[in-house]
């Protein structure tokens, strides 16, 4: 009899010990999951604010006309950039005909 109580006793405390160990693993798995979670919202809340930052910046360059100007910005720079390159295509075959 005194031998069953024992082993009762070393199984009950081995049922606890596992518990425990159990709840721990589980509190671990829980603080991780967390931890991910909370980075994934951290990048969609980086995502949608540059999203919205972007679209406030279209809006305030519509209204200030500083749209229209980059668009002019850009065709000037590309009709500079095609002259320039037309001119080293013309001192190129300058330089072909001279030899």
């Amino acid at each position: 009899m005194v031998r069953i109580k024992k082993e009762t006793e070393q199984a009950v405390s081995h049922a606890r010990a596992a518990a425990e160990e159990a709840s721990r693993q589980g509190g671990q798995l829980a603080t991780r999951l967390a931890k991910e979670t909370v980075k994934q919202a951290g990048k969609t809340v980086a995502r949608v604010r540059l999203v919205t930052t972007e679209a406030a910046e279209k809006v305030v360059g519509k209204i200030t006309g500083r749209t229209r100007k980059r668009k002019r910005a850009k065709v000037v720079a590309t009709v500079v950039g095609a002259a320039a390159v037309a001119a080293a295509a013309g001192v190129a075959a300058a330089r072909r005909r001279r030899r």
